[in-house]
């Protein structure tokens, strides 16, 4: 019947199932239910070149779940009264409804010998550019049946979070999957590492979740006695309304129509490669000062700014006619309140949750296409002057005021005809460090010197979504560094962009580059 449904374009209607009296109820946060949030089911799937024992890692996990704000990650998602999202905890968790959703399939083969898992991107002696097929991802990130979108965990009486394990005979694929409502990617890092602390038998330190019930950002909002509590929200005032946003979303539609496929490809850029474009920024910057016949101190940019100027210049410079950019980032605002600041480092506890904010880059189409330099430093000066204390509290109040599945989309920012550039820098989260499995390794997959992680440590990590939103275009991911000190990026871009990175990375120096 629902295959009929589908078939005449329409979806059989669907229901929730009875609330269970004994469950607990957690609210969802107001940076957790939004409308963008609300529309992706993360999938993240996660190499290791060891064979991992999956019932231990299934046991742990589950156990993990059980403990005081943790188990908020094992609840049910349900729509309240007032149409807001919460969580259903199960009291106790059981087999009949378990904290997680667990499946494992184990395949007879090494990995470098399975159709699909071969294509997993692994690092290369020098740049390269690796293509990532759909399947690849999505057939380890989670069983055939799973929800995949927010309707399905409404209506079925599912955890958020889903284990599938493939184990090969000399690697395993620990794919991931839950509601994007449930946590980012500093919550990811937190379940990664203290999954690992219960494997090593360290529950007494596994760090408490902090916020289960009460929203701390809201909490910094409305105290008097952060500093710049009443400061205005400087990005507002660049924000598109009206006619400009009327001719923003029409120009969008039209790249849709006229540039509707997309490629998901995997950079890798050795350690030898990464250093050479912040030499060749410096470099920029050094020029511009003595053009401009000024001394003093080369102005401090970031790796996180270089790669940023990188992957944005590939994207202005492939573009048919030149046209201004907006650079879209998340700006997490962990790291931004002391309020919030203090606890983390403390160590009293960890926020799993969403707590990135927006904050943008405004490039004009000169600057966009020119020399890295002038590009990473706009980029640091403008998120240094978006990610204040009291500008991160600025915009949180200014969402607030918004009704609370709306808050996103009203938060275009920049000129009218600018091409939207989002990337999303995890390197803090150091997930290729985050997780130690080794207490589970069954055997290695690779030999001592083979290999340039510790056993039981991630090899490489991909994130995608069960299914991708057709607008989606020009998206960078900065994967983080592994084991090496290598630099991982993943790309969704147009098949011209993607001909402009192989023509940079061709001609890029990596002296000392390591594969």
């Amino acid at each position: 019947m629902n295959a009929l449904w589908r078939l005449l374009g329409a979806s059989p209607a669907r229901s929730q199932p009875p609330r269970v009296e004994s469950d607990e109820v957690y609210p969802l946060h107001m940076l957790d239910d939004t409308k963008t949030l609300r529309g992706i089911v993360v999938t993240w799937t996660l190499r290791f070149n060891d064979v991992l024992d999956a019932e231990k890692l299934h046991a742990s996990l589950s156990r993990l779940l059980e403990i005081g704000g943790w188990r908020k990650v094992g609840g049910r998602l349900r729509l309240g009264a007032d149409g807001e999202l919460e969580l259903h905890v199960p009291r106790p968790f059981s087999p009949e409804r378990p904290a997680v959703s667990y499946s494992h399939q184990a395949l007879a083969v090494n990995i470098e010998d399975h159709p699909i898992a071969k294509k997993i991107p692994r690092a290369t002696h020098g740049p390269s550019v690796q293509a990532v097929p759909a399947e690849c991802f999505r057939s380890f990130a989670a069983p055939d049946g799973a929800p995949e979108t927010l309707d399905d965990f409404l209506c079925r009486d599912v955890p958020q979070l889903s284990l599938y394990i493939t184990s090969f005979n000399d690697a395993t694929l620990v794919g991931l999957s839950w509601p994007h409502t449930l946590m980012d990617v500093m919550g990811q890092q937190a379940l990664l590492r203290a999954w690992s602390l219960m494997l090593a038998d360290r529950e007494a330190e596994v760090p408490p979740v902090l916020g289960a019930r009460e929203d701390a950002l809201c909490a910094a909002a409305d105290s008097p006695a952060e500093e710049g509590h009443d400061e205005p929200f400087r990005l507002g005032q660049q924000r598109l309304t009206g006619l400009a946003m009327l001719l923003f979303g029409l120009r969008f539609a039209w790249d849709l129509l006229w540039n509707p496929v997309v490629e998901t490809r995997a950079i890798f850029l050795p350690k030898g490669a990464a250093a050479e474009l912040q030499r060749q920024v410096q470099d920029d910057l050094a020029a511009e000062m003595e053009h401009q016949g000024g001394g003093g101190e080369k102005p401090f940019v970031s790796e996180g700014d270089v790669l940023t100027a990188w992957a944005t210049r590939a994207v202005a410079s492939s573009l048919p006619q030149p046209r201004p950019v907006t650079v879209l980032h998340a700006l997490n605002a962990r790291f931004r309140l002391p309020s919030l600041l203090e606890h983390t480092q403390a160590g009293s506890g960890v926020y799993v949750q969403n707590m990135a904010v927006a904050a943008c880059t405004f490039l004009s189409s000169h600057v966009a296409t020119g020399p890295l330099g002038p590009i990473a430093l706009a980029n640091r000066r403008h998120l240094a002057e978006q990610s204040t204390k009291g500008q991160v509290l600025a915009c949180i109040r200014e969402l607030r005021q918004q009704p609370k599945t709306e808050s996103d989309p009203s938060m275009v920012c920049g000129a009218a005809d600018a091409v939207l550039v989002p990337f999303t820098n995890w390197t803090r989260a150091a997930i290729f460090q985050a997780a130690d499995f080794a207490p589970t390794v069954v055997r290695p997959g690779e030999t001592a010197a083979e290999r340039a992680n510790p056993p039981g440590t991630i090899a490489f990590h991909h994130a995608g979504s069960m299914r991708q939103s057709p607008g989606a275009r020009n998206v960078f991911v900065m994967l983080g560094k592994d084991h090496d000190g290598n630099c991982w990026m993943t790309g969704l871009l147009l098949p011209r962009t993607w001909a402009k990175i192989e023509e940079e990375l061709k001609s890029m120096r990596a002296p000392g580059c390591q594969g």
